[in-house]
C-alpha cells in the first residue's frame, strides 16, 4: 500500500464505522473523535477536554498536517472539572496552554458527557464543511463518547439512560393500569377474608404489587421529570436540613455524616426539592455501603464557592469502595442494584442524574486514593445583582 493510500479517508472511514458499531476503549474513541473533526469536519485543529478526576482535566490535541494523518498530543493540567461548564473560563484555560487561540474557535459543550471540544476553523471554510454536515459529525461524536469504555472517571451512559427513558415513558400508565386492578383486588380480599394463611397470601402479593408500583413510579419520574422550579435560595441551609434527619439515622450505626463549606452562605438558583432529593440519594447510598459492609466509618459531604460562576458538592465516604468492574459500568444503570436482591430499586443514581441534567450540571464518580467512593457535582452558579435582590 502506498504512502497515499495510507492517509487517504477510506480507511479511517472504516475505523469510524467500527467505533460507531462496537463500543471502544476511551483513548481510541477520543482519538477517533479529533481526526474525524479534522478529516470531515473542517477543523485545522481540535482539543477534546476531559476529567482525570475532580482536580484535573485531560486534553488531546490533534492539528491538521498535509498529505498526513493528524498529529495527536495530550497533556494534563490542574484544574477543577467544573472548568467544562463555563465556555469563556474554559478557553481561558486552554489558552494558557498555548494549544488554541485567536479567531474562529468553537465550542462544544456536552455537560451529561462531561466532555467539551474546543475546534480552530480556517478563516475560509470549503464549500463542503457545511453547517449541516458539521452537526451530523457532533452528533455523532455524542453517540460515540456516551459508549466508550475504560474512561478515567466514570460519567452516565447516556444512551441507556435515554432509552430508558423512552421506555418508561410509552410503558409506565399501560403497567399501572392492570397494577391497579391487582392492588385492588388484594385489598378486596383481604377484606373478606378470616383465614391467616389466606390472609398472608393476599398480603405478600399486595407487597409485591406496590414494590412494582413504587419501580414504575420512579422509571416515570426518570422519564418524564418535572421541569425545575428555579428560585433563588441558600444552599448550606438546604444541605444542613437535608442532612439532620439522615445524620440520626446513620449515627445508630456508629456512622459519621461531617458537612464543610466555604461559605455560611451560597447562593444559587435551582430547584431546592430536588437538589435535596439528589444531595439524599447520595448520602443513602453511602450509608447503605458502609452498613453493609459493617464498617463504622465517615461520609464527607462537601461544598466550595470558591472557584468562579460555579459551586461543586461532593459526597464521598471510606467505605470498601467500588470494587466490582460490573458494578462500575452499571453505576448509573436502572433498576442495577449492587446491593443484594430484593434492596433498593436500583433508581437512586439514575434519579440523581436526571436532576443534574435538568440542572446543565455535570457529574461524575471517582475512586479517590484513600480509598472508599466519591460522587462530583457541579452547577452554574451565576446570578443576576437584579435577580439577588428580588430574592
Amino acid at each position: 500500500m502506498s504512502a497515499d493510500e495510507r492517509n487517504s479517508p477510506a480507511p479511517f472511514v472504516h475505523q469510524l464505522l467500527a467505533v460507531l458499531a462496537t463500543p471502544v476503549d476511551w483513548r481510541v474513541t477520543v482519538d477517533t473523535i479529533i481526526e474525524t473533526w479534522i478529516r470531515f469536519g473542517g477543523a485545522s485543529a481540535a482539543l477534546l477536554i476531559s476529567p482525570l478526576g475532580p482536580e484535573q482535566i485531560e486534553l488531546v490535541y490533534g492539528r491538521s498536517v498535509s498529505n498526513s494523518p493528524p498529529h495527536l498530543s495530550r497533556s494534563t493540567i490542574d484544574a477543577p472539572f467544573s472548568v467544562l461548564l463555563d465556555q469563556s473560563a474554559l478557553i481561558d484555560c486552554i489558552a494558557e496552554s498555548g494549544l488554541i487561540g485567536g479567531v474562529n474557535v468553537r465550542v462544544l459543550l456536552w455537560t451529561d458527557l462531561c466532555t467539551a471540544m474546543i475546534l480552530q476553523m480556517p478563516e475560509k471554510t470549503s464549500s463542503e464543511h457545511t453547517p449541516e454536515i458539521q452537526e451530523g459529525i457532533a452528533a455523532t461524536c455524542r453517540q460515540i463518547l456516551s459508549r466508550a469504555t475504560n474512561r478515567p472517571v466514570l460519567v452516565p451512559n447516556h444512551s441507556i439512560l435515554e432509552a430508558m427513558a423512552e421506555y418508561a415513558a410509552g410503558a409506565g400508565h399501560e403497567i399501572n393500569n392492570p397494577l391497579g386492578s391487582i392492588i385492588g383486588q388484594t385489598q378486596l380480599l383481604l377484606k373478606q377474608s378470616r383465614s391467616v394463611e389466606h390472609r398472608q397470601a393476599c398480603e405478600t402479593i399486595g407487597a409485591q404489587a406496590w414494590r412494582i408500583r413504587d419501580m414504575i413510579g420512579n422509571s416515570m419520574l426518570f422519564a418524564r421529570p418535572q421541569i425545575p422550579q428555579k428560585k433563588i435560595f441558600n444552599l448550606v441551609t438546604l444541605l444542613q436540613q437535608t442532612l439532620q434527619p439522615l445524620t440520626q439515622t446513620a449515627a445508630s450505626d456508629n456512622i459519621a455524616i461531617k458537612l464543610a463549606s466555604t461559605s455560611d452562605e451560597i447562593l444559587i438558583e435551582a430547584d431546592d426539592s430536588q437538589l435535596g432529593t439528589l444531595l439524599g440519594h447520595l448520602v443513602r447510598n453511602s450509608i447503605d455501603a458502609l452498613r453493609s459492609s459493617h464498617t463504622h466509618g465517615t461520609i464527607s459531604v462537601t461544598l466550595r464557592d470558591d472557584i468562579a460562576g460555579c459551586v461543586e458538592l461532593s459526597v464521598s465516604d471510606d467505605g470498601p469502595g467500588i470494587a466490582s468492574a460490573e458494578i462500575r459500568r452499571n453505576l448509573f444503570s436502572p433498576f442495577y442494584s449492587g446491593r443484594s436482591a430484593g434492596r433498593g430499586l436500583g433508581f437512586g443514581l439514575c434519579l440523581v442524574w436526571q436532576i443534574v441534567r435538568l440542572h446543565d450540571g455535570l457529574l461524575l464518580h471517582d475512586s479517590p486514593d484513600r480509598g472508599g467512593t466519591a460522587f462530583h457535582i457541579a452547577f452554574r452558579t451565576t446570578l443576576s445583582a437584579r435577580s439577588i435582590q428580588s430574592s
